[in-house]
């Protein structure tokens, strides 16, 4: 090799040298910086693949998949014949069996706990250990729907099998219009489709990147400072229903929320179910106090105008609240099990406390709060 070769490889081994103590000095500082947030932040969720699939509904926007296997964080997820999270079960009630179906988003489904966790499953052994009799309690929770998608699944399918009793979970997100036309938001692998950038990497690259607490943080601390700045849709969403401000959508998704309420209430009448809805707080509402806020305090007085009976859950999670982890997933935001354990209870002592002849005519007298 001539002296010029030599002078190239030469340069060329240095380079090469320094491009690879740069990436070890990269590596070393992320790996320090990992293992000091393992003291002050929050182990990251463990994520299994694949999630729950879903399939495009020409009306309801999306359902699930039937008979899938999936997983919910790391739990597993088994959905029966009928797309709903739950073991099979007959279209009409067995004899001697209170049926009671419960409806909503992903608060009912359970995202992030196993199936026996969520507040559904909860409430079919309490009420079948505390009590004579058979319950059966069915999970039609689908995450993402809000109340119209829950009340026209309602009248589509859930009045065939015959409910007892309809329980309804509200949560903020729920107040929202429905769209003027059905969009296609599930992608060709029935995953929901992503915004920006995220929606060009696969769910295993991002449930890869969210094992890393730098991330998450700096993801967090990047969403904090950008709502300041440019508020996303879902935080001016939040901050109208917690400031009780005037916000034209949060308005319409008022509107929305009556008529939703209005036909339950004339569904209840006519096919002879009680309802009752359980309203879930934000976690917001319990880390500082919102006197203006129109949330939950419009839901319950849409839900009194129809004479629906309601469970406000924010009383009883104030009351067990120690820290966001207590009642909620870390990194995710959704209730945990015992937040469900909790909403089971309180469901339990309401139905037990409205209830007469159960087994005798299987019809509920409630009476309004």
């Amino acid at each position: 090799m001539n002296l010029a070769g030599q002078k190239t490889f030469s340069l060329l081994r240095r380079l090469i040298g320094n491009i690879s103590l740069v990436f070890l000095s990269l590596a070393g500082s992320w790996l320090a910086a990992e293992l000091a947030l393992m003291a002050i932040v929050p182990d990251p969720i463990v994520w299994r693949d694949p999630q729950e699939s879903y399939v495009h509904d020409s009306e309801l926007i999306q359902r699930m998949t039937p008979n899938q296997t999936a997983y919910t964080h790391s739990f597993p997820v088994h959905t029966n014949s009928f797309g709903l999270r739950d073991r099979e079960f007959s279209v009409m009630p067995p004899p001697g069996t209170v049926r009671i179906l419960c409806l909503g988003d992903s608060l009912t489904f359970g995202a992030g706990v196993g199936s026996e966790e969520t507040y559904p499953k909860q409430l079919e052994a309490l009420l079948n250990s505390e009590r004579s009799g058979k319950y059966e309690v069915i999970n039609a929770g689908v995450s993402a729907y809000d109340t119209w998608q829950e009340v026209d699944y309602l009248k589509r399918e859930g009045l065939r099998f015959k409910p007892d009793l309809v329980v309804i979970g509200v949560y903020a997100n729920d107040i929202v219009p429905r769209p003027a036309k059905i969009p296609h938001v599930i992608d060709r692998s029935g995953s929901p489709r992503r915004p920006g950038l995220a929606g060009f990497f696969s769910d295993k690259w991002i449930h890869l990147l969210k094992r890393s607490r730098l991330l998450l943080l700096l993801r967090a601390r990047f969403g904090s400072l950008m709502n300041r700045f440019s508020p996303s849709p879902e935080y001016r969403h939040q901050t109208a229903l917690l400031n009780g401000s005037a916000d034209g959508f949060v308005e319409r998704g008022w509107h929305e929320v009556d008529r939703s309420f209005r036909d339950l209430s004339a569904l209840s009448q006519k096919y002879g179910f009680r309802a009752v809805l359980v309203i879930f707080p934000m976690a917001e509402q319990l880390m500082n106090r919102y006197p203006k806020s129109s949330y939950p305090a419009q839901v319950k007085r849409i839900a009194e105008k129809y004479r629906t009976p309601f469970i406000d859950m924010d009383p009883v999670f104030e009351r067990n609240f120690r820290g966001f982890g207590s009642l909620f997933i870390e990194w995710d935001g959704h209730p945990n099990a015992k937040a469900y354990n909790l909403t089971a209870r309180e469901l339990a002592r309401f139905i037990q406390a409205h209830s007469t002849s159960f087994h005798e005519n299987h019809r509920f007298a409630i009476v309004g709060k």
